[in-house]
């Protein structure tokens, strides 16, 4: 059984390599185009560093003091019934009652969260759960302009919220990460310069080089098994590919989980990570022989129209907030990408195959719920200053701004990761894959959006539902 990759060594990255019943991916750069990064401030958090766990030590993936990203470790997994319980004895113990109650409406005053955030750091006290994670509100569904009071209330769906047992702080009810204020300033402070946000991991071009060179010496044909070593060997070449994230801080929690949703996309991609849905196959799984082509995928942010008022004081979002996108390039031998003048059939259809069932994902997976509600925040604030309401009530959220040292837990920066691959039987074929990335361009999404009018009043009875506050809640910065 034999292979001859000759008519490919032109490229510095080959994706399909003619060989007998086996097929290979591996995992060699991740695309995307954000604009320029945004500096990681260096300050400490003196109140909030109980929340640094959160960034290299929760979730599906660990970043190490060198900022080495490890594969997602594996956790013994309780009944749902066991976990729920668990969760649920959890939150009593840290919440208060009216706090740890689902809710499908559960508000928030932008302006006296900011406030609040600012006494407790005027009293040199940490932020508190409660405030770190928004009241429990895992998805904005609103926004309203109160114009009376000089506020912005974003409401949705919020519950009680514990820290599961992989360390990620979950929904007691729905296992949904709720939002972070952490996230929320990095999205203000990215959309006040109106950047993009994102990241990739890119294999170093020496590297590439080597790799160019080791195929070059080992041209000739061969058996499936030493195809095997070969591809193993090329895959230790590339070694440890470069992270970089783009728009925010890079130590952040923003960062952490563009960079963790990027690397389950690929390992899910290439069959490493189960996908946990059944209409959600690895690429890996799916892919027949035939042609030659390197591949990428990324994350970009997907709405629906936003219905607005005549007066355009009131904003409803919907859609399942990110799609999968794709694209096949060319590499050449000095490690310039290029698009390819088409894109095969296999590679849209899984790209549209992961779109479409993405709310499926973002429910089984927290990472990529996370993936949403980051992508929320940042639609927000890129809406906050398109329709200028800051403006409109008199509200700079300087504190917002200014106070990332205080807001804003720095965990491990991720640096680096290893280069990932796999392999099946197959009709004569061994592909490599060029996949993941993630940009968030909120200011597009925004400019690009329809807005539509909403054609009854229901979206003003709930303005209206929104500005009602009783008792105490009237001073509080959240409400039912």
């Amino acid at each position: 059984m034999y292979y001859s990759p000759h008519k490919l060594l032109r490229r510095t990255v080959h994706s399909y390599y003619t060989v007998p019943a086996v097929l290979f991916l591996f995992l060699v750069t991740c695309v995307c185009s954000p604009l320029s990064a945004q500096n990681n401030n260096g300050g400490n958090n003196n109140g909030n560093n109980n929340q640094n766990n959160q960034n290299q030590n929760a979730g599906g993936i660990t970043i190490d003091a060198a900022g080495v990203i490890s594969s997602p470790f594996r956790v013994a997994k309780n009944s749902k019934q066991l976990n729920g319980r668990r969760l649920e004895a959890l939150a009593a113990e840290t919440l208060s009652t009216d706090l740890n109650q689902k809710s499908e409406f559960r508000k928030i005053s932008l302006v006296k969260l900011e406030q609040a955030c600012r006494e407790l750091k005027e009293k040199n006290q940490p932020i508190p759960p409660e405030v770190q994670y928004l009241a429990g509100l895992w998805r904005i569904d609103y926004l309203f302009v109160d114009q009376e009071n000089n506020d912005l209330i974003i409401a949705g769906p919020a519950e009680g919220f514990a820290a599961n047992t992989q360390n990620r702080m979950v929904g007691v009810e729905s296992g949904r990460p709720p939002l972070r204020l952490d996230d929320l300033a990095v999205a203000f402070k990215s959309q006040e310069r109106g950047l993009i946000t994102g990241c990739s991991f890119d294999a170093k071009r020496e590297n590439l080089a080597r790799m160019n060179e080791y195929i070059r010496r080992t041209n000739g044909a061969s058996s499936t098994t030493t195809a095997v070593t070969r591809f193993k060997t090329m895959a230790k070449i590339l070694g440890m590919q470069d992270v970089s994230v783009t728009g925010v801080p890079a130590g952040s929690n923003y960062a952490r989980v563009l960079v963790e949703a990027d690397y389950m996309l690929k390992r899910i991609s290439i069959g490493l990570e189960p996908s946990g849905i059944r209409e959600i196959k690895s690429h890996l799984a799916t892919l027949r022989g035939g042609g030659n082509s390197t591949q990428r995928w990324w994350f970009t942010p997907l709405y629906d129209a936003f219905t607005t008022t005549a007066d355009r004081d009131a904003f409803t979002f919907s859609g399942q907030r990110l799609q999968m996108m794709s694209q096949e390039e060319f590499v050449n031998q000095a490690g310039q990408r290029s698009d390819a003048a088409q894109t095969r059939l296999s590679t849209t259809k899984y790209a549209q195959q992961f779109t479409k069932h993405f709310a499926k994902l973002a429910d089984q997976h927290p990472t990529f719920a996370e993936l949403q509600s980051i992508t929320d925040l940042t639609v927000l604030a890129a809406l906050i200053k398109k329709e200028r309401l800051e403006q409109q009530i008199g509200w700079d959220h300087r504190f917002f701004s200014s106070e990332m040292d205080y807001l804003v837990p720095e965990g491990n920066i991720p640096k680096q990761v290893p280069t990932a691959m796999n392999y099946k039987k197959a009709s004569r074929l061994m592909i490599c894959l060029v996949g993941g990335g993630v940009t968030v361009n909120a200011r597009a999404v925004v400019n690009r959006t329809e807005f539509l009018t909403s054609r009854d009043n229901t979206l003003d009875q709930k303005k209206t539902a929104a500005f009602e506050r009783r008792g105490e809640k009237a001073a509080r910065w959240w409400w039912d």
